[in-house]
């Protein structure tokens, strides 16, 4: 008996000895480097320690909380929103706001408004000018944006003609002056309407051009060298090259401003890192990031403070193993009309995370972001943008789906459709009138003779713009005296008309057709595309973005890039997950130990 109570003793000594040196109560105590504490304590971001959730609240109004000392309102304070510590961000020009307990931004400085995830003054920036999206090219000059409008400032010899920058050497257009043109059949050679160019010089469509040197035509007619922004096009010894305006710099084939271009930050190549629900900024050539609107900031991640069982309530408060977060509240079990997915209570029917299901993300992509409708993924496209299948288009120019999607405008004959406000029209040849919509040639048009509607009259034909009753040397073609070598819509043949592909020009060379492209598009085998925003031919033909796990590839400035899935981070140019990544381990860079950790809800454990 003696025997056993001495073993009852010490058990009870060292269960009180093990009482007294290990104490449950860490109030006061330093949160962990992820803003964290244990079951019962959140961590007051303000002064870095854990305390009771009821003392953040304690001396406050009715609806406020206290957050370190200070009262709050988590429905309308930018700093608090949602919870303590959970920030609202903003682009530059603007302020994060808090509506309801959900982050957005506001464009607070004088003429500006939000375009996408920047805020833009549309009176002066060149890629938002008048309206998001509206970005004025550069081509042979360097653009700029005066009072909301496009203006081009042309790089010598060039001159500007109608808006844009050409060679009054050798456009057939403008040869020699502004609206000086050639007519149909005539090249311009030397500033001057010829039969033929120089003995030195190509025939390119009526252009006679150096092909060593022309940036429109390097190497052959139909090279056109691309254009980046910022930047102009260059041909040396019939090679494309590329010069930058001043303040930006070559990085790749991209003109960028080191100081706040988030994939080229600081120095070329240097990507800024993104968490999900986020997107990369670069101020002063140093990364930050942003959240997006219904995300605040809370350490490195953008959270929702409603469902995040890391951050529920308040940016660190973390729940127990056995608990899910239900409007930013620790709880057993999710309520009807959400499901847990990782121990969130979320909508599967709205949530871009958890789209249709647990774990199903929906993708972005350029000039957009992810949405979840009814189960379903979607885009929503940035101001200046409309959905058009599964991309974002600018209708107001896209001749392709101008003014809506699917509005096809219609190449016409001895012509190049347009797109401008988001309706068709026509821009004619060099040589050709617009007259009735149509592109003629009044030097032989018959209908049109030397002016729109004077017709011939019967039994003559039109021959250099005067009514005659035979063609002589030229082939007569109907009641039209035209040259089938250089004539479009009678090329090689009588009725034998060229039509150019989409954002291309018809021509007739030698007898046969042609097309050449318009800029900023280039010609890439049969068809004509914009290599800076093509992600198949990105900074050049047959430069495809490379497919990224996780996210959708994109071209922008001519550079690749990627539009990560919704919860997924960009971390060194790749979508991750960083809830489970042992090498981003809840932020971009935090490596787990393989050997002896593995990444559990964005923390490194124990295996």
């Amino acid at each position: 008996m003696r025997a056993a109570g001495r073993v009852s003793f010490l058990i009870l000594f060292f269960l009180v000895a093990c009482a007294n040196t290990v104490s449950t109560d860490i109030n006061g105590k330093a949160c962990d480097t992820s803003l964290r504490c244990a079951d019962g304590y959140v961590c007051d971001v303000n002064t870095l320690l854990c305390v009771r959730p009821q003392d953040l609240s304690a001396g406050c109004a009715a609806g406020e909380n206290s957050c370190s000392g200070a009262c709050v309102r988590f429905d309308s304070a930018p700093s608090d929103c949602g919870g303590c510590g959970a920030t609202c961000t903003s682009p530059a020009h603007g302020a994060g706001v808090c509506v309801d307990g959900k982050c957005n931004f506001a464009c607070t400085d004088d003429g500006y408004a939000a375009c996408g995830n920047v805020c833009a003054d549309l009176a002066t920036d060149p890629d938002n000018c008048g309206s998001c999206g509206n970005h004025c090219p550069d081509g042979a000059g360097t653009a700029s944006c005066v009072a909301g409008k496009c203006e081009l400032t042309c790089n010598a010899p060039m001159s500007a003609c109608d808006g844009a920058c050409t060679d009054l050497k050798s456009d057939p257009a403008h040869c020699g002056a502004c609206g000086s043109a050639c007519t149909a059949g005539l090249v311009c050679s030397n500033g001057a309407c010829k039969a033929s160019c120089a003995a030195t010089l190509a025939n390119c469509a009526g252009a006679c051009l150096n092909l060593a040197t022309s940036a429109n035509h390097c190497g052959a007619c139909d090279i056109a060298c691309p254009v980046p922004a910022h930047g102009s096009a260059t041909c040396t010894a019939s090679s494309c090259g590329f010069s930058c305006v001043a303040g930006f710099e070559k990085c790749g084939a991209s003109c960028v401003d080191t100081s706040q271009n988030p994939k080229n930050c600081g120095e070329c190549g240097q990507t800024c890192d993104a968490p999900a629900n986020g997107a990369a900024v670069c101020s002063a050539g140093a990364c930050d990031f942003t959240c997006n609107p219904g995300y605040a900031k809370c350490g490195g991640a953008c959270i929702r403070t409603d469902v995040d069982p890391a951050n529920c309530g308040a940016c660190g408060n973390a729940c127990g193993a056995n608990q899910v977060c239900s409007a930013s509240k620790c709880i057993s079990s999710c309520p009807s009309g959400t499901q847990n997915c990782t121990n969130s209570c979320v909508n599967t029917n709205t949530d871009t995370v958890n789209c249709g299901g647990c774990g199903k993300m929906c993708n972005g992509g350029a000039h957009a972001t992810a949405v979840c409708s009814s189960g379903m993924c979607s885009l929503s496209c940035d101001a200046g943008y409309l959905l058009c299948g599964a991309t974002c288009r600018q209708s107001a120019t896209d001749t392709q789906n101008c003014g809506a999607c699917a509005h096809v405008c219609a190449p016409p004959p001895n012509g190049v459709a347009t797109c401008a406000a988001g309706q068709c029209g026509v821009s004619c040849n060099a040589g050709y009138t617009s007259c009735g919509g149509k592109c003629v040639d009044e030097s032989a048009d018959a209908a049109n003779c030397g002016a729109c509607g004077v017709a011939c009259g019967a039994g003559s034909v039109c021959q250099g713009g005067v009514c005659m009753t035979d063609c002589g040397p030229k082939t007569q073609c109907g009641t039209s005296c035209v040259d089938t070598n250089s004539d479009t819509s009678n090329c090689g043949a009588c009725g034998a008309v060229c039509m150019g592909a989409p954002n291309a020009a018809p021509v007739c060379m030698a007898g046969k057709c042609d097309f050449q492209c318009q800029p900023p598009f280039i010609r890439c085998g049969a068809a004509c595309v914009d290599p800076s925003s093509d992600p198949n031919n990105c900074g050049g033909c047959n430069k495809p973005c490379p497919p990224m796990p996780g996210g959708v590839p994109t071209c922008a400035d001519n550079q690749c890039s990627v539009s990560c899935a919704a919860g997924n981070s960009s971390c060194g140019g790749k979508c991750v997950d960083t809830s489970s990544d042992p090498n981003n381990c809840g932020t971009c860079g935090t490596k787990c130990n393989g050997k002896i950790k593995t990444c559990m809800a964005g923390v490194c454990a124990m295996n």
